[in-house]
């Protein structure tokens, strides 16, 4: 037999996870999460959603000579930002939904 009363719970529950996931993705707009490769020549800036905020880059790459070396460093750049931004996603996102660290390791999220 179906007892209402737990759905009642389990529906109180799931706003709540709600909630708090909503309140991790707001934390995570404002994190920001910084890489420098190529010894600071080229530094990226993500926030912990992975949208890139800000890209510096040392002014002495700035010439068609380096383009390729520029051009490496950037993609360097934001693929290490992206993958920052997704453990660190990952950790808040698992934490906020209550479920163990083994579940954000998995990449659920």
């Amino acid at each position: 037999m179906f007892n209402f009363g737990d759905l009642g719970n389990l529906m109180k529950q799931f706003k709540e996870i709600q909630e708090n996931v909503a309140k991790a993705k707001e934390q995570l707009a404002k994190e920001e999460i910084v890489v420098e490769v190529g010894g600071g020549m080229v530094k990226v800036i993500v926030n912990g959603l992975g949208e890139v905020l800000d890209i510096d880059i040392d002014k002495t790459l700035l010439s068609e000579e380096n383009y390729q070396m520029l051009k490496d460093l950037i993609i360097a750049a934001v693929n290490e930002a992206n993958e920052r931004s997704k453990e660190v996603m990952s950790k808040k996102l698992t934490e906020a939904a209550g479920l163990p660290s083994s579940f954000g390791n998995m990449g659920l999220f």
